[in-house]
């Protein structure tokens, strides 16, 4: 491969990256051009930024198992090739993909390679995402104080010189304990930190993200209204933010049963639950057959509440496993020394 032909494909990740959130079908189009010129890249290092570019595109339009394929050869390209840095930056994205999939314990698996050893090649900031990964493992096991324990943890680390993205998203995570805490004045305090980063980001997928959690800072609140008008906002990034549609769902249902509109809060949460089944988010499934059975129950039919608790049981069985916590509790002895 000539010296042009690096040049486009370091062009093309480069597009591809610009336009996530302004165009996003262009940035997938134009990442996946990468990969096919990566094919005969004899750069291993952009031959593996390609396959990841191609990988982050795939997981932002929640096609989760694809995004972890491209970013299984980038990761094979880093491991063989000895890119330390850039291994340990796909292993926290690919622990994030298992996560997303209700997969914990793979996922605690690749964020403890990221934080045991304390491996110097590995960016803080790798370690940082890491703590924020175990801290949602925690947050899906409804271990709230736990996972506030580990978005303090990746606080600590946060450096003034480090990138207001990675800022936002260590206070998003923060935001989102406080709130599983009921601790709406300091989510809401936590929220306004994060917005002008997330502003100055241009990262429409932390916006869409924090208008949720205002919404639900509202909804806690017993402001109705308010919880309304955050949701509407949240709404319009949709196009952008594809991972916020079921989040949305919930909390159109959520707001609807705060109003006692339980028929249509019935009708938003079935919504939810055919996406969250359709991208497989199982962490979002439980909770939806978890609201469908209290839902059922307020409408007197009884049969159909039983079958969603049932639903939800079975649901969160499948999350909640006695190896996780194994996991999570031998991770801590090894991060302790």
């Amino acid at each position: 491969m000539n010296t042009a032909e690096f040049a486009d494909i370091a062009s093309l990740i480069q597009m591809s990256e610009q336009l996530t959130y302004t165009e996003p079908e262009t940035s997938l189009k134009l990442a996946e051009a990468a990969t096919r010129l990566a094919s005969s890249c004899n750069d291993p290092q952009l031959a593996a930024r390609a396959w990841r570019r191609h990988g982050c595109m795939l997981f932002a339009f929640g096609h989760i198992p694809d995004g972890q394929v491209s970013h299984l050869k980038a990761l094979t390209i880093a491991e063989t090739e000895d890119l330390a840095t850039l291994r340990g930056e796909l292993l926290q994205e690919l622990a994030g993909a298992y996560y997303t999939q209700g997969e914990f314990d793979e996922a605690i698996d690749y964020w403890a390679d990221c934080l045991a050893d304390n491996n110097p090649a590995f960016s803080a900031a790798t370690r940082i995402y890491a703590y924020i990964g175990l801290g949602q493992v925690y947050f899906a096991h409804e271990q709230f104080e736990m996972a506030l324990q580990q978005h303090q943890n990746a606080a600590d680390l946060l450096e003034d010189g480090m990138s207001d993205e990675l800022h936002a998203r260590v206070l998003i995570n923060l935001a989102a304990d406080q709130l599983a805490l009921q601790q709406y004045n300091t989510a809401q305090q936590t929220l306004e930190r994060a917005w002008p980063l997330a502003l100055a980001e241009g990262h429409k997928e932390y916006q869409g993200e924090i208008l949720v959690y205002w919404a639900h800072v509202a909804l806690g609140c017993g402001d109705t209204q308010g919880a309304w008008q955050f949701l509407s906002k949240a709404r319009a990034l949709r196009r952008v933010w594809h991972w916020g549609e079921t989040s949305e769902m919930m909390l159109h249902g959520r707001i609807l049963i705060a109003e006692g509109k339980q028929e249509e809060a019935r009708q938003a949460i079935h919504r939810a639950l055919e996406r969250s089944n359709e991208i497989g988010t199982d962490h979002k499934t439980f909770k939806a057959h978890h609201l469908l059975a209290h839902i059922y129950s307020e409408l007197g039919n009884q049969a159909a509440a039983e079958q969603h608790h049932r639903l939800y049981q079975e649901a969160y069985k499948r999350i909640i496993s006695t190896s996780t916590y194994s996991k999570l509790k031998d991770l801590e002895v090894r991060l302790a020394y």
